[in-house]
């Protein structure tokens, strides 16, 4: 018969009983109340005696001790508000087993889970960040197959591993970094969340090697760009250049941006969120007040239109100018597999490396080509002094 003791420098009670082998078996009731003690050591006794049941995948009956402590501690768990999603279902699942029970309690699916997630993004992030996160996903669940249709805490470490040795077949080092780091940012969540126990990511090491360096453009390579454009695209690349903005910036651009008065360009970088403000360079400032008109809006309307990436996207719409313009756009590079693929050394983003390039080989401070690239803290107008703002415009015209 089941009864209590307490061990010698503890208040809590222990329970000894025989479980359906024979076997004794002393367990914590984890409880210092001796009435409380008593109800839970023949719970204890009660379980252990029970049969087994046959199947497989179940919780033979002399652990069935070792069950129900496991059970007290996750009440204990919850009484301090310390539970987790991920912990309370793998308890139950637990019991469904020693039960016999075939049902189990699944949780959220890879595939769903990503896609919530990719909902919040969608709210709190840039137009192109957001797209750059879901072509992320849309690889990773791709190459995960049926099991995107598993409980998210059925993902493991070599799930990662595969993504990872496949994305390095297809595409460079750094968007490959870049991929694994929204996965590991979406998983992170995941945990904070109690959904998983621990993010698999953790476990997975990033690619080594040498990342390929994209070239900037030169102001003679900029000229002939220009001069084999389509208007609209005159002044992207313009503003790509001489004011080093990013395509999404560039594109979406309004004249309400633009203050020819005090030479002045004013909008708010998507990818940062941040407010910049930075001197127009001549170049283009002059091909801006030819365009300008009466009517405001966009300044390049049909591109503002259209999406970056994609076949016919303007990213791709850029690298045809560019080899229109006689330009090298980047060389196919033999990966492991044998298959071959293009890296593009330049691209619309090479234009913003020639604005601070150019910068830098006219020996411009490294503060103010941060500060005119939006590298660092918000840069609003209001707060500039006027030593400042001449300052910007004269690094911005070393640009010739």
């Amino acid at each position: 018969m089941a009864s209590i003791h307490q061990r010698a420098g503890s208040q809590k009670w222990h329970c000894s009983f025989k479980d359906s082998a024979g076997k004794w078996r002393f367990v914590s009731t984890k409880t210092t109340d001796k009435a409380e003690a008593l109800a839970v050591c023949a719970r204890l006794e009660t379980l252990a005696k029970q049969t087994a049941p046959k199947a497989e995948d179940t919780v033979p009956a002399e652990d069935s001790g070792e069950l129900l402590e496991a059970g007290l501690k996750l009440i204990q768990t919850a009484k301090a508000g310390a539970l987790s999603e991920a912990t309370a279902r793998d308890y139950v699942n637990r019991v469904l087993k020693a039960s016999g029970a075939e049902a189990q309690i699944a949780g959220e699916t890879v595939r769903d889970f990503f896609k919530n997630w990719l909902e919040g993004k969608k709210v709190g992030s840039a137009p192109d960040t957001y797209l750059r996160y879901r072509s992320t996903v849309d690889s990773f669940l791709a190459g995960l197959g049926k099991r995107a249709s598993l409980t998210l805490s059925a993902v493991g470490s070599r799930d990662i591993e595969s993504f990872r040795d496949a994305r390095l077949k297809e595409v460079g080092i750094t968007t490959v970094k870049d991929d694994l780091k929204i996965i590991r940012t979406a998983l992170n969540r995941a945990r904070r969340q109690g959904m998983i126990h621990a993010n698999p990511c953790e476990a997975v090491d990033f690619p080594k090697g040498e990342s390929q360096v994209r070239e900037p453009f030169t102001v003679q390579e900029v000229g002939l760009l220009v001069a084999e454009a389509p208007a609209e695209w005159k002044t992207t690349i313009l503003l790509g250049f001489y004011a080093g903005l990013r395509l999404g910036d560039a594109v979406r651009l309004d004249w309400r941006s633009v203050d020819f008065e005090k030479g002045m360009l004013t909008f708010k970088a998507q990818k940062t969120g941040k407010q910049e403000t930075l001197p127009i360079h001549p170049m283009l400032a002059a091909h801006l007040g030819r365009i300008a008109g009466d009517t405001g809006g966009k300044i390049s309307p049909g591109l503002a239109r259209q999406s970056i990436a994609g076949r016919s996207g303007l990213s791709r719409q850029f690298l045809d100018i560019v080899r229109k313009a006689g330009l090298d756009a980047g060389a196919e590079v033999e990966k492991r597999t044998g298959k071959r693929r293009r890296f593009t050394a330049k691209t619309f983003h090479s234009l913003r490396h020639g604005f601070v390039s150019s910068m830098a080989n006219a020996d411009v401070p490294k503060e103010l080509r941060m500060k005119l690239a939006g590298h660092t803290t918000e840069a609003v107008h209001s707060k500039y002094t006027h030593d400042e703002v001449a300052r910007l415009r004269r690094a911005v015209e070393t640009i010739k």
